[in-house]
């Protein structure tokens, strides 16, 4: 991430003050340190206040005299590096890196977040073993297949290039790009802050602090292009089934391409891409195939919809449908709004925010700058969200619903809703929720209170019942004429991977394994009996806050040095040992049964239909960084080649 910027000799002082006052006090210190060495920086009076919330805090609480010396320190430091003056510590590490993290969010941060960190602000990054040559002088047959042609798959696919694997992407779409192609409904975007939902090894200056889904959809596009990615993706091509032929030790993949024709492809090894959020679910409302108006998913968004003055139902009222409802409440000629559960909503004085000019002139011309700014909405994002997450076995007796933390966040959000919505009782108590936070996905208000007190608004909690030729019945019997019916519904999140159909050893069916939707996997990744089969966005992966980007490098990383194994050690295969894998899983079920999304009442996608938790990982993203460092080799059965 530094690695992209060179010193600007031609840069005259006044132009860098100024920038440098701009920029944010607890990123440049670290910043200071970096160039100087010198050790002042790290300590009182300098330290900066921890913020609140996500709260930029740019003067870092410090006051105007300790800021002035700081800009001056740094202006100077950086004139002196564009000079040719080397930094005094470009790549730290261990406790020093802690220092350096702790002074940047103003408290105390342990040595144990230091290797992740170094990875992902570029001090050391990520560049896997080229294992070309051997391939081609030993193993030309050698050939791995991804499947999916989204964030994770691209990462793979980037990092299986950098290690001179070959390998094919089927995407099912005619476009890369995955979630962020798919997702194409009006009011589309991110909700976790650009720089952090972005590649570590990828930068861009972002138009707004919270994307939207064209810029996303973009970046994407172009960072596959410019790792010569493209050429290798086969769009509008679905791979139905995938069997292991033991005799041959390779995957042989059924494939439909853009064609229709169905296509045989072996492949040493499996990477699975298809992401948690990819098959809509549908509904199957009764008289559904009577209604003459238009039904439309949002993940299945046609470009020719048309809602000028329409009568529209929207049903669901998660991240989607808030993002959706707002955009289009005042082209609508009336909206109903069809929840199913109210979702607790968190004020973020960013979320339209364009991004700051002065904020890209420091990522492109001071060095460390833009890690140390990424590294800041990770721990906000991420790390103090986990915190709220744990459910304290005292509860009861300190008198908490949750915990001391997560009770606070409640009584936050609860007092923002009822200032949002002015003081009407009935929508406040149709709005709040009876879940505890975090006991679902917490969601941005965009607007979401203001549209629901719009005149042409109506919010609705029974559900709905069944469709008539021009309208909607709820189940409180009444029936509403509606022209356009738009499903915020959802998808099929714990049926990993369907409805591809996988077999490995003996036939043995991946789906049956799983009883269909109780996905279960070693580190999410690889599961007994399936060997060369490893899983992106698996079971049991998706980050309990923060961007999943981050989860996806960390599992690529595993993937790519299990994956080169095979060139390195003459192996055939590699399958995941059941003993690992059953103490993973039991570890991982009592980690998630201690966290408040599996209390008893909390109902949402992340559990299925026994109630086990099969999509998230109950661990801070530091830790499961931290056990996908390195695949062990003693967890897996390795099979020589023949």
């Amino acid at each position: 991430m530094t690695l992209t910027i060179t010193p600007n000799p031609q840069l005259d002082r006044e132009t860098v003050h100024s920038v440098v006052s701009a920029g944010n006090v607890a990123c440049l210190l670290p910043v200071l340190y970096q160039l100087t060495g010198e050790e002042k920086w790290l300590s009182a009076p300098y330290t900066p206040r921890s913020p609140r919330g996500f709260e930029e805090l740019n003067d870092g609480g410090l006051p105007p005299e300790i800021r002035a010396e700081i800009h001056d320190a740094v202006t100077d430091a950086v004139l002196d590096w564009c000079n040719g003056k080397p930094p005094a510590y470009p790549s730290p590490s261990g406790a020093e890196l802690a220092r350096l993290m702790s002074t940047a969010m103003g408290e105390s941060i342990g040595a144990e977040y230091s290797p992740m960190v170094a990875e992902q602000l570029g001090f050391a990054p990520y560049q896997p073993v080229d294992i070309g040559s051997r391939i081609q002088d030993s193993r030309n047959d050698f050939h791995v297949v991804i499947v999916g042609a989204g964030i994770s798959g691209l990462v793979c696919a980037i990092n299986l290039e950098k290690a001179g694997i070959p390998y094919t992407i089927f995407e099912r779409d005619e476009h890369l790009g995955g979630t962020w192609w798919a997702n194409r409904y009006p009011g589309a975007r991110v909700d976790i802050p650009s720089d952090l939902y972005s590649f570590s090894f990828h930068p861009k200056n972002w138009s707004e602090y919270f994307a939207r889904r064209d810029e996303i959809f973009d970046y994407v596009s172009d960072v596959a292009r410019e790792h010569g990615i493209v050429e290798r993706v086969r769009l509008r091509h679905t791979v139905d089934s995938a069997v292991w032929d033991d005799a041959d030790q390779r995957w042989v993949l059924s494939v439909t391409g853009a064609d229709g024709r169905q296509h045989d492809v072996g492949a040493t090894a499996l990477v699975t891409a298809a992401g948690l959020h990819s098959t809509p679910n549908i509904p199957a409302y009764p008289g559904i195939s009577e209604f003459t108006g238009q039904i439309v998913h949002s993940a299945q968004w046609p470009a020719d919809v048309d809602l000028t003055g329409k009568r529209v139902a929207v049903v669901g009222s998660g991240a989607s449908a808030m993002q959706l409802v707002v955009a289009i409440s005042e082209q609508v000629q009336s909206m109903t709004i069809v929840q199913r559960q109210p979702q607790w909503i968190t004020p973020n004085e960013h979320y339209f925010a364009p991004s700051d000019t002065a904020k890209h002139w420091l990522f492109d011309n001071i060095p460390f700058y833009r890690g140390w700014y990424r590294f800041r909405l990770y721990w906000l994002y991420t790390e103090r969200t986990f915190a709220a997450l744990p459910v304290d076995p005292d509860r009861a007796a300190k008198g908490k619903q949750v915990s001391s933390l997560n009770d606070a966040f409640r009584a936050h959000f609860t007092a923002y809703l009822e200032h949002q919505l002015g003081g009407d009782a009935d929508l406040i108590r149709r709005t709040t929720p009876d879940h505890p936070p975090f006991g679902k996905r917490l969601l941005i208000d965009n607007g979401w209170f203001a549209t629901l007190r719009k005149s042409n608004v109506e919010l609705l909690t029974d559900r709905v019942e069944r469709l008539t030729p021009t309208g909607i019945v709820t189940a409180d019997g009444v029936a509403r004429e509606i022209d356009v019916l738009i499903l915020c519904t959802g998808f099929q999140q714990q049926r990993f991977l369907f409805p591809m159909e996988i077999r490995g050893r003996e036939g043995t069916s991946l789906r049956e394994s799983w009883s269909d939707d109780n996905g279960r996997a070693y580190l999410g990744i690889t599961t007994p009996g399936f060997p060369n089969l490893f899983f992106l966005y698996g079971p049991n992966t998706n980050p309990p806050g923060g961007s999943y980007i981050t989860i996806a490098e960390a599992q690529v990383r595993y993937i790519v040095e299990s994956i080169s194994r095979l060139v390195t050690d003459d192996l055939a295969s590699i399958e995941c040992r059941p003993e690992p894998y059953e103490r993973y899983n039991e570890e991982l079920d009592a980690a998630n049964d201690a966290m408040v999304y599996a209390m008893d009442g909390v109902d949402s996608y992340y559990r299925n239909t026994s109630g086990r938790v099969v999509t998230n990982s109950p661990w801070p993203v530091r830790e499961y960084w931290s056990r996908t460092t390195h695949p062990e080799p003693s967890d897996f059965v390795s099979t020589p080649l023949r």
